[in-house]
């Protein structure tokens, strides 16, 4: 019996054998149109291969592949740095910007301006120029009450106008969002200039005869510049002017002539004066548009 049952076993590992050689014959047929392929291996177990497609979903798992080469620099968006262009050019163009002011310091009388200013850019940052006012004035509450209260008329002078050479400076340049939409982009401007203020006595008593003075007055400034088109701005700025004026004479008499007052008035009264103003302006730049000529 054992010799039949071993004699069996040999008969179908024979037929296995032959019957998987047969399908590599034809395979190769199909395939290499007659190459020949290796012996099959006849050892018990070489045929038994591990099939994991279930395992894997029915590919072989292949190993991950990085797109950066070996050494080679990190990239990342934070590795870009934009920077971008200014939003508004100033150089070599003209800016006529109107103004009305009023000013901030004379409890007395107050003074409301309109005129303007006339600004020719050399550079981005580096202007000079013409200014120009015009002023009403207008007595305060307090002026009244100090009659009354204290039996006294104050001692006052108007302005009437004021022209003057300029020269400005742009130390700083920024953005902001606006209602988290738009970003407005702005600067800030310096000046300084020299000119002449004439000015007006307001006479005491009423119907005498006053004179004018015409002072040296130098002016600084410091204002903020809104951009909002190419041609267009809006600005506030805040001026003091200093100078010397001339007032009333105290002894006047009404038998003294007007020569005479201004004449005592230069002797008793001159005093130095400081005027604080803050204007709103509307900025208009010839020409309305501009070009940047240097590279990104």
């Amino acid at each position: 019996m054992k010799r039949l049952a071993l004699g069996l076993f040999v008969i179908l590992a024979n037929l296995g054998v032959a019957k998987v050689s047969l399908a590599q014959e034809q395979e190769g047929a199909a395939t290499g149109g007659g190459d020949k392929t290796p012996p099959a291996d006849t050892t018990p177990g070489a045929n038994l291969e591990l099939d994991l497609s279930e395992v894997t979903g029915g590919e072989n798992p292949e190993p991950k592949k990085t797109t950066e080469a070996a050494g080679a620099p990190r990239r990342s968006w934070e590795d870009i740095v934009v920077v971008p262009r200014k939003a508004f050019l100033k150089k070599h163009r003209v800016e006529l910007a109107p103004s009305a002011g009023i000013t901030l310091n004379d409890p007395l009388i107050r003074h409301y301006s309109f005129g303007g200013d006339l600004n020719y850019y050399i550079t981005d940052v580096l202007s000079f120029g013409l200014e120009g006012q015009y002023f009403i004035k207008e007595l305060s509450e307090r002026e009244s009450l100090v009659g009354l209260q204290y039996y006294l008329v104050p001692t006052l002078n108007k302005l009437k106008y004021h022209y003057g050479f300029d020269f400005g400076y742009v130390p700083g340049y920024g953005k902001f969002g606006l209602f988290n939409k738009w970003i407005v982009h702005w600067d800030l401007a310096v000046t300084a200039g020299l000119g002449m203020m004439k000015t007006e006595i307001i006479p005491r008593a009423f119907g005498d005869a006053s004179f004018t003075n015409n002072d040296i007055t130098g002016q600084f400034g410091l204002g903020v510049r809104l951009f909002v088109l190419d041609w267009l701005t809006l600005s506030v700025t805040f001026r003091d002017y200093l100078y010397k004026d001339i007032f009333e004479y105290n002894g006047r008499l009404p038998t003294d002539s007007i020569a005479q007052v201004k004449q005592d008035s230069q002797n008793s009264q001159s005093q130095f004066v400081q005027n604080i103003m803050m204007f709103f302006s509307i900025g208009l730049y010839i020409p309305p548009s501009f070009s940047y000529r240097t590279p990104r």
